[in-house]
């Protein structure tokens, strides 16, 4: 119990006689863990925004005129087969004059429906079709562009869904190869540095641990209050990231919301919460064991314990 006394007091008091050098070796450690927790985030985020898009894309298939609701049906029974398609709903031609109106409050644009009598309406049926995933529009699209729904299905629209759905499926497959990349860089940069820089705390301190070695002190007292004092380096980095952490999100989180129109689809504040473990925990466990290995082969090749 003394022993481990004095190994606790050794380690704060070469924690605050070296005090400088503390600070630089704790820098190091926040980069790095602020910048795994950042790209963490922003790997939540981009999750979060495509399921986002997701639920929210869908393909608007106009059906030609004159085209009767049993044909529209038939349609739709065969679309719905696909494995693909999450959901498909049709809109009537009176929905149809409806949004067109929701959408077009200029009178000018209303005016030309007055060419039409109460009883006309110049606008045929659609279908609003939802794949599960953006991968899957594709294949819905090739579908219906098929020759035997020439006489059913005007394509022009299709094109263009298709065309933009392509678009973000390709922001979303880029964000997915090349963000694990980015943490993988980070990582490896934070590895060198935290090495290297407790390297050099240990070197600075070689004549203490001579004379210590001199007074009869044995190899795992003279090493077990630099791991110790390594581990408190990766505490208070950890510590300092989660006082700034919190108070970041949730400055951040009333700007997330405005951006999705006040939907909460983006709850950066909820999955700090929830994932508080995963996020940091998990962080100053690898930091800790990384500091210890670094510690160990420091103490035993650069200062001969």
């Amino acid at each position: 119990m003394i022993n481990l006394f004095r190994i606790f007091k050794f380690a704060v008091q070469g924690f605050f006689r070296n005090f400088w050098l503390s600070v630089v070796t704790i820098t190091m450690m926040l980069m790095a863990v602020l910048s795994v927790t950042l790209l963490v985030s922003m790997d939540y985020i981009k999750e979060t925004t495509i399921k986002s898009v997701e639920n929210q894309i869908d393909i608007l298939i106009e059906i030609k005129p004159d085209v009767s609701r049993e044909d529209v049906e038939n349609l739709v029974l065969e679309i719905d087969g696909l494995d693909d398609v999450e959901e498909i709903n049709i809109i009537s031609p009176e929905q149809n004059k409806v949004l067109f109106l929701q959408n077009n409050p200029d009178e000018k644009v209303r005016e030309v429906l007055d060419v039409y009598g109460d009883e006309e309406n110049p606008f045929s049926y659609s279908l609003a079709v939802k794949a599960y995933k953006l991968s899957q529009y594709s294949n819905i699209i090739d579908f219906v562009n098929q020759e035997k729904y020439s006489n059913l299905v005007k394509t022009s629209d299709v094109d263009t869904h298709e065309e933009i759905i392509g678009k973000i499926n390709s922001i979303a497959n880029f964000l997915n190869k090349y963000s694990w990349y980015i943490t993988g860089i980070f990582l490896l940069i934070s590895v060198i540095v935290i090495f290297n820089t407790i390297r050099i705390s240990i070197y600075t301190r070689r004549d203490e641990i001579m004379i210590m070695k001199l007074v009869g002190a044995g190899n795992a007292f003279v090493r077990l209050p630099f791991i110790l004092e390594s581990v408190f380096y990766a505490l208070i980095a950890v510590l300092i990231v989660i006082a700034f952490a919190y108070p970041l999100v949730n400055f951040i989180q009333p700007s997330l919301n405005s951006y999705f129109q006040g939907d909460q689809v983006i709850d950066l504040v909820g999955y700090f919460r929830n994932n508080f473990v995963e996020i940091f925990v998990y962080q100053f466990i690898v930091l800790a064991i990384l500091n210890i290995i670094s510690t160990s082969i420091a103490v035993r090749r650069y200062l001969r314990v």
